[in-house]
Formats: C-alpha cells, sequence, structure tokens
C-alpha cells in the first residue's frame, strides 16, 4: 500500500492537525492534548445529527445521513461485535478500501511507529466498544475534523471521522451537559467576574468548563495537562510562569480570564472566571 505523501509531517499538515510542541509517547498523553477539544466538537455533531439513519458510500468517501446532510468521512477502521475485535483499515487488505478515505489511518500509523505508540501500530487486537470512543475523540481533535460516527452495519462497527464546513461549532452544549454533570462537579465552578462582563464570553466559558467536567468523568487523564491543552486548542494563551506548576493554572483570551487551581495530584478542585 502507497501513501501520496512522502512524510506524516505532510500527512498532518494535509488535515489540519493541531500542532504539538512535544510528540505524545502515550495514549494518557494523547486524550490530554487532543481529547478535550475533539469531546466537544462530537457533542456539536451529535446534536445536529441526532439519531438520524446513515448510509456510507465508501468510494465516494461519504457518508449521508436521512438523504439531506453529507458529510465527508475517513475510515479510521472497524470493530467486530462477535469477536470483540479492532481491524485498523490500513490493514483491511480484504476490502481493498481506496487510499483517500485511509489517509488519517495512516497518518496515526505513522505517528505511532515514530513515537512508539502501540494503539496506532498494532493492525488488530481484543478490545471493547468503549475504545472507539478514546480513538475517536483523539482523532477528532488531532485531525481537527467535526467529530466522528460509529456506524453500526449489523456485524460491526465503523468508525469513521467526519468533516463538513457547515458545522455550528457554537452550538449550545450547556444544557445538554449540564444534566448529567455530578454535584460534586457543578460545585467547582466558581464565578469571580463582575456584572458587567460580556454575557457570550460568560456563557462561551460555562460551556467550556461543562464540557471540560464531563470529559474528566469519562476518561482517565490529568486534570492540569488535560485543561492546559483544552484551553489552548480554543486559542486562549496559557503563561508561561503557569506552565510547569501543577496547581494553577491561568489563561486569558481577549479580556476573558479563567483560573483554575488543582491539588498535588493535579485533581480539579475550582475553575473561576
Amino acid at each position: 500500500m502507497v501513501t501520496p505523501y512522502k512524510s506524516e509531517k505532510e500527512l498532518l499538515e494535509h488535515f489540519g492537525c493541531y500542532e504539538m510542541v512535544t510528540p505524545c509517547k502515550s495514549e494518557k498523553e494523547l486524550l490530554e492534548h487532543f481529547g478535550c477539544y475533539g469531546f466537544e466538537k462530537q457533542l456539536n455533531f451529535d446534536e445536529k445529527i441526532g439519531d438520524s439513519n446513515w448510509k456510507i458510500d465508501i468510494n465516494q468517501g461519504v457518508i449521508y445521513f436521512d438523504d439531506n446532510i453529507t458529510f465527508s468521512i475517513q475510515l479510521l477502521g472497524t470493530f467486530s461485535l462477535s469477536s470483540e475485535t479492532w481491524l485498523w483499515s490500513w490493514n483491511n487488505e480484504a476490502s481493498q478500501l481506496p487510499i483517500s478515505v485511509i489517509e488519517q489511518a495512516l497518518s496515526l500509523k505513522s505517528y505511532g511507529e515514530k513515537n512508539n505508540i502501540n494503539l496506532f501500530t498494532t493492525a488488530q487486537f481484543d478490545t471493547t466498544q468503549q475504545e472507539l470512543y478514546k480513538i475517536g475523540v483523539i482523532a477528532t481533535g488531532m485531525f481537527n475534523t467535526d467529530g466522528y460516527y460509529l456506524a453500526d452495519f449489523g456485524q460491526g462497527i465503523a468508525l469513521v471521522t467526519i468533516k463538513k464546513d457547515h458545522i455550528n461549532s457554537e452550538n449550545n452544549n450547556q444544557n445538554k451537559t449540564s444534566k448529567i454533570l455530578p454535584k460534586f462537579i457543578k460545585n467547582l465552578f466558581g464565578r469571580s467576574s463582575s456584572e458587567s462582563d460580556n454575557h457570550e464570553q460568560k456563557n462561551n466559558q460555562n460551556q467550556i468548563f461543562e464540557i471540560f467536567s464531563q470529559f474528566i468523568s469519562n476518561f482517565d487523564v490529568d486534570h492540569y495537562q488535560a485543561l492546559k491543552y483544552y484551553l489552548i486548542a480554543k486559542d486562549y494563551q496559557v503563561k508561561p510562569s503557569n506552565l510547569t506548576a501543577q496547581t494553577e493554572l491561568v489563561a486569558i483570551k481577549g479580556e476573558q480570564r479563567i483560573i483554575a487551581k488543582f491539588d498535588e495530584q493535579s485533581r480539579l478542585i475550582s475553575l473561576n472566571v
């Protein structure tokens, strides 16, 4: 199988991959770098699609929802419901997949080879369906796609990333996430902003807090690292003096200011605006 790209860098640039200062060396680091950003995008995508019916044209690299919404896709791999095994698309020679729909999977394989990440380089392995969510949010954040979709075709599930320019990244997830947030997570959110703060800025920041809280409730990550990279992906400037400290994080975006405090195990204690 031949890739049209000469290097991992070309592949990542082609898909607008979120640039890292240093490469990730583990699945946990990948989740901390890309997971929450991908998780937010997935909430937006779920809000748009809901329970729509789907149909995939793999040769064209597109997925249709209810025959009136179309997205381009990248096939990452498939999960067998009977054997509970994951198969990366780059190793699915029997299906004779077009190179154009497995480019992201090839990029992840190359990344895994360079950084010793077995998740990306093991062609087929036993796993659970829960692993698909982890791969999905990582790939969504890493390639800056609009989300991922688990296409259940009966015998298994195809994991594809989704790209469409018109997805509104400002969908309101506040009501959706707040219904399922644990009370102890909600109590972390204190406010120090004045009454004159812009209402839209407050909504945006509240949404960040709620999405992050839901993310850390679903994935085992270092809270400090995950929040830091999530805010960087959201165009916040994290003060250099706080990049090495693990008990406080200060992030600024225009007039918006976020202060997060953590305990000695880097667990989130409070978030204030």
